[in-house]
């Protein structure tokens, strides 16, 4: 593992023994309007450029990049509802 994705872990780790909750973005179905947290954003993005998750696992030839955890957990620090 790299020392940037240990760091990163570290940090989600840290963050959540904080009670930090990485499922707080999840939306209830009642709720009639989308929630759209960061790591939505960073993804959609990313995938725009032709970045995804299998790309980056090949680049950096890795059997796990952890890429959705690192997305629920922006999704965590900073979400907002997605105007219709």
């Amino acid at each position: 593992m790299s020392d940037v994705r240990k760091e990163i872990d570290q940090v989600i780790s840290e963050l959540s023994s904080q009670g930090y909750d990485l499922n707080d973005h999840i939306k209830h179905e009642h709720d009639e309007e989308k929630i759209v947290g960061l790591g939505d954003a960073v993804e959609a993005a990313l995938t725009k450029f032709g970045i995804t998750q299998e790309r980056f696992k090949y680049w950096f030839n890795l059997k796990e990049c952890n890429c959705t955890k690192r997305k629920k957990w922006l999704n965590s620090l900073f979400s907002w509802k997605k105007r219709q």
